[in-house]
């Protein structure tokens, strides 16, 4: 249920909004209902004032209602109809039988409007001023300070009287409070989504805090020795320590190290810009054979160090296809660097694309020992852990979580499988 005539209530708002709303609610009842109650007076029999002074006094809650809705003034028009409200019940309560009449009831809106609709001192001035009112015309009647005159015809009229003014009063208390309860159901619902949302994204946040504190902790420990190594090596090469075939083995261990912080930090860097959720990877058309020659050229010669040889194999069309090169070129990097490393020396290792109906596959194929701790089922897992090849060179363990998670980015698929002796990595791409 959403009135209209009230604003637009299915959105979630603070305090001040809904009692905005509420008073709305209260200028447009109340002059709607002065208008009802002056035609069922015209028809129970009461004298033309009574009725022409219901019908008038529907005017200015009327007026105020339009300046709420085209000016946004709430807090002057709500206390200036508050005022002429109890100017009205006070002249009704004269000539609608007194505490007899239904003006009883009119207590009951002004209660409901005066909780709802101000704050603060104004609210408590308001309801002493009520009850103030009330029981000076009740009391006033009972004591005899004034005559209240006769007004209804029989007793019938008074009935309806008092029916028509008790439902017009019911109607106004439960739109009031249909309202308050309905906006503070929206509002409840707005705050437990809020929460849940900060909740997602302080688990994320979590996540990818344990993310950086277990990538600090490999770059301290895989680059503090190797650059203090490095440090005291020069030092000493500077003051001629060394003989020449000692520094021929020192530079070739140097540059081994150097081969090794390269791949670290370039792996590191490549995670962070993974990490940028807003970057948008860049299409560019490719022939799938170029990017495997691309890759062998790449990589053989890191895989010459070990006498061994990058394949490439081909299957299907060779049409230039819409790739995001450069996230591609990281997982392919980052596999075969991963096979060059888990293969013996002298093997082959084959770098597969195969191009079928939509799907276009690469696999990156090699050697593999089943005591090799290569395989396991937290191998995708982002997770500090020192690894080494066949000839006990070292890794950091960053390499294929990040390539999962370029991939998964990108609505790859990745995944192995092993088949006789031999590992095989795949990467799977949806193409147009």
């Amino acid at each position: 249920m959403n009135f209209k005539f009230f604003g637009s209530i299915e959105q979630p708002g603070n305090l001040q909004q809904l009692q905005h709303r509420i008073s709305e609610a209260f200028a447009l009842l109340t002059g709607f209902l002065m208008i009802f109650l002056g035609v069922s007076d015209f028809f129970v029999g009461l004298s033309f004032f009574i009725v022409v002074a219901k019908l008038s006094f529907s005017i200015p809650f009327l007026v105020g209602y339009w300046v709420m809705k085209r000016y946004k003034s709430f807090d002057p028009v709500i206390h200036w109809m508050l005022a002429f409200g109890f100017f009205a019940i006070s002249v009704n309560f004269f000539n609608n039988e007194g505490y007899k009449g239904p003006t009883t009831y009119t207590i009951f809106i002004f209660i409901v409007a005066i909780t709802m609709l101000t704050r603060g001192k104004m609210m408590y001035f308001w309801l002493v001023i009520a009850y103030l009112i009330f029981s000076l015309l009740f009391y006033g009647e009972v004591k005899g300070w004034y005559t209240i005159e006769q007004q209804y015809i029989n007793s019938e009229n008074l009935f309806w009287d008092h029916w028509v003014t008790l439902l017009w009063t019911g109607l106004f208390v439960f739109f009031s409070i249909y309202i308050f309860v309905n906006q503070n159901r929206i509002q409840n619902e707005a705050l437990n989504q809020i929460q849940q949302e900060k909740d997602i994204a302080l688990a994320e946040l979590e996540s990818l805090n344990v993310k950086k504190n277990q990538l600090l902790a490999v770059l301290s420990h895989d680059l503090k020795s190797p650059i203090g190594t490095l440090s005291q090596t020069l030092e000493l090469a500077e003051k001629d320590s060394f003989e020449k075939n000692e520094l021929e083995l020192i530079f070739s261990d140097l540059k081994s190290q150097s081969f090794h912080l390269n791949k670290v930090l370039n792996n590191t860097l490549e995670w962070v810009l993974a990490e940028l959720e807003d970057r948008q990877p860049e299409v560019t058309a490719v022939k799938p054979s170029d990017l495997l020659l691309e890759m062998k050229k790449i990589m053989q010669v890191q895989a010459s160090r070990k006498l061994q040889e990058i394949i490439t194999i081909e299957h299907g069309p060779d049409s230039p296809v819409e790739l995001e090169l450069n996230e591609i070129r990281i997982i392919l990097k980052n596999l075969l660097d991963n096979a060059i490393k888990f293969s013996p020396i002298g093997s082959k290792i084959d770098l597969i694309s195969t191009r079928t109906g939509n799907d276009l596959r690469w696999e990156v194929k090699n050697e593999w020992q089943e005591t090799e701790e290569l395989i396991s089922h937290d191998l995708f897992e982002f997770k500090v852990k020192t690894t080494f090849g066949t000839e006990r060179e070292k890794g950091t363990g960053l390499g294929l979580p990040l390539c999962k998670k370029i991939a998964d980015k990108l609505e790859m698929k990745m995944g192995f499988e092993t088949i006789n002796g031999h590992i095989v990595f795949f990467l799977t791409r949806k193409i147009s």
